[in-house]
């Protein structure tokens, strides 16, 4: 575990935030507001926008309520109700008229920017990082080396959670700006594992944002509610609280806020690397690097640091439910897939067992931070050309020798940060022996059937399921030499327990990691010694993660 590279968790900066919580919810709910004036610049405008989310939100509370909902969500949108009957211009003065929508718009925005806020104690934190070590040193290890194991597990952990990449550039860039995360997202366990291993290699704590749904739970609430996690709810659509929420981001990133988002949006549903992002929060970082530069003399305003991080594990907590929103979503009435009943022998003690009893690994793959523009960037945050030449990229926000706001050109320039990002995932994905079993036996059963579409070939019966061992043996080998191939190309990264293990080994360690916390195995040998699954609904979500590079040409 590396040392702090703050020692002080009082002097972190998402601490120094929090305790201007106020001043920032004041300046969030003000640039809020002023966006959105410039976008509906007249009445009719502004009264059709407030119309808009009521009836938006009238529709989540009827169809889609949750239990971390307010007591009074109701009641608040039937005032809003009454006030506009109230505010109706052609009843009304219309100064008078301005003035209430106004007001109304004042309301909805600093409510929504009260549900948003991030929270962070230090004590809690300190609670959360001693606590953390010993989940994750129990979840990765069958054992924890006898009682002293108990009280010293970083050491059973150093090979298990893997910070690979450019960690000591990481580490000083973050005191000379801001630093953003923006990873792959496979599983709602994504931000305590980024967070612990942003932890163990001496990194402070990040900001982060977190479904709403989740504050559900008492005991994420207790945690996540105040380490630094703010909240997003996603059943809402309608453009006031997006703009809240992407101004808060942006008031807290110019505060100097280490924060990670999530530019997939939401989590991978079909277990791939994500390619369509989401760039609306990402634009406001481009926003804020733009106004750093409108604040400050060129060679004073703080730089904002973009750090790709691929994210890899062997198996997914949440995959089985994950590819079933999937299936259903692209499938409409073609998903018939019965789901698989539980197998004798296979029930819930079992996959505790196996939870507790069988180790793991994750890597947390960093690529080469990078500014907002996608620009590579030396060992003190200066930005370089493709020649290694320093180069001053508040010449990107000018126009006419003028610096100043143009969102067609910001957006234009996040859409290219956001390629640059996408290209950053594939490059940084360390590929494991379970992503290369499961992809060879999916792309061969389809080979084998030839079935004209995704769900016949997810409906197939167990009997035809099997796969001949010494075929998929070949093609493993076909695949693991391609992926040598790429890996010594820079175009993906090979986990080191492929490249130190022969094929039989590799196999046997790729099954059995896939398998760790499934009730209905995704891919197991049967009795005659051949290939076949369990749950070809799992097998085809671990297929998935190695789409993009062509491997299946190799097959």
């Amino acid at each position: 575990m590396l040392k702090s590279i703050i020692p002080r968790i009082k002097d972190w900066p998402i601490n120094l935030i929090a305790k201007k919580k106020d001043k920032i919810l004041q300046e969030t709910i003000s640039e809020s507001i002023l966006k959105l004036n410039e976008n509906w610049s007249s009445l009719p405008q502004l009264r059709e926008q407030l119309q808009k989310t009521l009836y938006l939100e009238n529709i989540r509370i009827r169809s889609e309520s949750w239990e971390v909902d307010p007591e009074d969500d109701a009641d608040f949108w039937k005032k809003i109700r009454r006030q506009l009957l109230e505010a109706d211009p052609s009843k009304i003065d219309e100064n008078k008229s301005k003035i209430l929508h106004q007001e109304m718009l004042q309301e909805i925005v600093s409510r929504y920017s009260n549900e948003i806020v991030a929270h962070f104690s230090p004590n809690m934190f300190w609670f959360a990082r001693q606590l953390l070590v010993r989940i994750f040193a129990r979840l990765f290890n069958s054992h924890f080396g006898g009682f002293k194991g108990i009280f010293n597990p970083q050491e059973k952990l150093k090979d298990k959670l893997i910070v690979a990449g450019p960690v000591e550039k990481l580490r000083q860039l973050s005191l000379k700006g801001t630093v953003v995360l923006v990873p792959t997202h496979f599983s709602n366990l994504d931000s305590a594992i980024i967070g612990f291993g942003m932890d163990y290699i001496g990194m402070p704590a990040f900001q982060y944002g977190a479904g709403l749904n989740l504050f559900n739970s008492k005991i994420f609430t207790f945690f996540a509610g105040q380490l630094g996690a703010y909240k997003l709810d996603r059943r809402k659509k309608n453009p006031i609280y997006l703009e809240t929420l992407k101004s808060y981001s942006r008031t807290n990133v110019i505060a100097g806020a280490h924060t990670i988002f999530y530019p997939g949006g939401t989590r991978s549903r079909a277990g791939n690397i994500e390619t369509d992002l989401k760039l609306g929060l990402l634009g406001t970082v481009m926003e804020a690097q733009r106004i750093h530069f409108e604040k400050n003399p060129s060679n004073l305003a703080p730089k904002i640091f973009i750090v790709p991080l691929t994210i890899s594990y062997n198996f997914v907590l949440e995959a089985s439910s994950l590819i079933v929103q999937q299936l259903k979503r692209i499938g409409k009435e073609q998903y018939l897939v019965q789901e698989a009943p539980q197998v004798a022998g296979k029930g819930i003690w079992k996959f505790f067992w196996e939870t507790f009893s069988k180790s793991s690994d994750i890597t947390l793959s960093l690529s080469e931070p990078m500014d907002v523009f996608g620009n590579m960037l030396d060992d003190d945050g200066n930005s370089l050309d493709k020649s290694d030449n320093k180069i001053n990229i508040r010449n990107y926000f000018l126009s006419k020798g003028q610096l100043k706001a143009d969102d067609q050109r910001e957006m234009i320039y996040t859409q290219m940060l956001g390629d640059k990002i996408v290209e950053c995932f594939f490059k940084n994905n360390v590929v494991y022996a379970s992503h290369v079993v499961t992809f060879v036996a999916f792309e061969l059963l389809q080979k084998k059937l030839h079935y004209p579409d995704l769900f016949t070939l997810l409906r197939t019966s167990e009997e035809f399921r099997e796969i001949n061992w010494d075929d998929f043996k070949a093609s493993v080998r076909r695949i693991i030499d391609e992926l040598y191939t790429m890996n010594n190309k820079g175009i993906l990264k090979l986990s080191p327990r492929i490249t130190t293990k022969e094929l039989p080994e590799i196999i046997e360690m790729g099954i059995q990691n896939v398998c760790i916390y499934h009730t209905n195995l995704p891919i197991m040998r049967n009795k005659e010694g051949n290939i076949t699954s369990e749950d070809l609904k799992l097998l085809y979500y671990y297929h998935n993660r190695l789409l993009g590079y062509g491997l299946h040409q190799f097959i």
